[in-house]
């Protein structure tokens, strides 16, 4: 029996300087959609704005291999929701109450003040009418995406939820079940591109959405950037990333699994990577790397991701490993050091950082309670967690007394003059 090569080990580099050439790729890092599959995009939402749901209908059919309605029926949603596991029903409404709860401390509300002339001056906050959710469903069945995207939206007051996943072979049983429990039941069985152009512009039988949340292939990210403005988005979602900071204390078998987590995720652009200050950890986490890959059924994945982005940074001091970790601006950021709340204290730019050797990366992907669509490829730099605030709209209440435009109204004519606009001075001058 001819015996299989062994697992390629992630790259171990000494880092002296952020200027080094691998960690410049890394930071920069951000696959960018072919000219063939932006021409293939643009050519659909085109399609689906001009000509409407029958258009939706064919892509679906086309590439989504949909057989039989669009729109799941809801017998279909109860059955497969009955059908479900006893433990994953468990599993499914205790993340939805950790979530929930969570996510209730971002709840808003309008306020409203008085100025010393009597007027009136503050922000009316409402949430969002509709929304449309996209969960993946090609690769996977991502439950816990539906309930990250729709909780905080639900907690916000949003009324009207539609969901999009590519769905060819039925609604799976997660997915029925936890949008059930979560008051769903609008759901239909398109993705990629075509999906987000029915949410966003519309059909004769799929209302337009006001934004459209949640992960999706390339073909969907990058159509969530064309109809922004037509609808809101949440953000563009690159591939999956995890920096873990450690130090020699950390358990190696752990960090390499807890590396192992992202790079499985199947694009082939994960990033997956280590900054340590210890060179026997640097070593010791590459061979559990090594064994895990050797042993996972998904090693060919996790390899193509791994010789991409796998790297462990082997740093001589955390002023270094800190500011390495605030330019890459990961995803998911672990720390798994001697004393990780003072390196926690000390890094500005993560989506979600997780601390101590019991925070694995998962704990926050599907039941801890903080969202788990996170900023990628560096947007951690300006990028927040999805959350309840982004589903309120704003608007500002302004409400001037008479002696409030006594007072100011010579000073906002003159600012309106200032910048050539006459007839806003006008209008104020009337009412003195």
């Amino acid at each position: 029996m001819k015996k299989t090569q062994p697992a390629a080990a992630i790259r171990i580099l000494r880092i002296t300087s952020l200027k080094h050439p691998d960690v410049l790729a890394i930071s920069g890092r951000e696959p960018a959609p072919t000219p063939a599959i932006a021409a293939t995009v643009l050519s659909i939402l085109k399609d689906i704005k001009a000509k409407g749901h029958a258009s939706a209908l064919a892509y679906a059919r086309k590439f989504d291999g949909l057989k039989g309605p669009l729109a799941v029926p809801a017998r279909e949603l109860e059955k497969k929701a009955d059908g479900l596991d006893a433990t994953l029903k468990k599993a499914i409404r205790g993340a939805i109450a950790n979530v929930r709860k969570f996510h209730q401390r971002q709840a808003e509300s309008s306020w409203s003040f008085r100025g010393k002339d009597g007027e009136s001056l503050g922000q009316i906050i409402r949430p969002l009418a509709r929304v449309g959710v996209y969960v993946p469903g090609g690769a996977g069945i991502y439950p816990s995406t539906l309930i990250m995207n729709c909780v905080p939206a639900r907690v916000a007051g949003v009324k009207e939820i539609a969901v999009v996943t590519p769905a060819p072979k039925g609604l799976h049983p997660t997915i029925a079940f936890a949008a059930r429990e979560l008051g769903i039941s609008e759901i239909y069985r398109i993705g990629g591109a075509q999906a987000v152009g029915m949410l966003a512009y519309g059909t004769s039988k799929v209302p337009r959405v006001d934004k459209i949340v949640g992960p999706g292939n390339v073909f969907a990210a990058l159509a969530k950037k064309e109809v922004f403005g037509t609808v809101d988005i949440d953000m563009i979602a690159g591939p999956s990333e995890i920096l873990v900071l450690c130090d020699e204390t950390a358990d190696p078998d752990w960090v390499a699994a807890d590396l192992l987590s992202q790079a499985e995720h199947g694009s082939g652009y994960e990033a997956a990577i280590c900054i340590t200050t210890s060179q026997e950890a640097a070593i010791a986490i590459a061979d559990c790397v090594a064994q895990q890959v050797d042993a996972s059924p998904k090693r060919a994945i996790l390899e193509k991701s791994l010789s991409r982005f796998g790297r462990i940074y082997l740093v001589p001091d955390w002023d270094l490993g800190c500011g390495l970790a605030d330019l890459i601006a990961p995803e998911h950021m672990e720390i798994i050091t001697r004393k990780p709340e003072a390196l926690a204290a000390r890094v500005r730019n993560a989506g979600a950082i997780f601390v101590g050797p019991y925070s694995s990366e998962p704990v926050g992907d599907y039941f801890a309670g903080p969202n788990h669509v996170l900023p990628t490829n560096g947007s951690a730099r300006f990028f927040s967690p999805l959350g309840t605030y982004d589903f309120y709209k704003r608007t500002s209440l302004i409400r001037y007394s008479p002696k409030a435009i006594a007072r100011n109204g010579s000073l906002i004519a003159a600012l309106a003059d200032a910048e050539g606009f006459i007839h806003h001075a006008q209008a104020v001058r009337k009412r003195l």
